[in-house]
């Protein structure tokens, strides 16, 4: 079977996905925390907690659908393996990784978020 664009694309959203939502995750949870807990913006009121638990969700939903992504682009390359030329081979083998990396990240993202909810916000030890 020949690969078309929109497996390729298919493809690096399920192996990129769930990596870059991390990333953003992780930023935008900073710049939060820091506009909450910061003495300059303290007057601010920021609610970090809510913040934190829509991007977690949000995060952590398209985590999964990277990892959907991924499964959908192997299930249509299934008879192929690494040695298959490109880019079958190729769409074969990236979506094992995204495969195995969306659900790690998945875990980061939901721990991230957990933890930050659970322990007590503005810190400093």
């Amino acid at each position: 079977m020949k690969a078309n664009r929109k497996l390729e694309l298919t493809m690096w959203l399920g192996v990129l996905g769930a990596p870059i939502v991390w990333a953003c995750q992780h930023v935008f949870g900073f710049g939060v925390t820091q506009a909450g807990c910061s003495i300059g913006s303290k007057t601010w009121n920021v609610p970090i907690d809510t913040w934190t638990a829509i991007a977690t969700s949000l995060a952590g939903l398209l985590a999964i659908v990277g990892l959907v992504a991924s499964v959908l682009a192997y299930r249509a390359v299934r008879d192929a393996d690494i040695d298959t030329g490109p880019p079958d081979g190729r769409i074969y083998f990236m979506s094992i990784c995204g495969i195995v990396i969306s659900p790690l990240f998945l875990a980061i993202i939901l721990m991230s978020g957990i933890a930050t909810l659970v322990l007590s916000n503005c810190h400093q030890g």
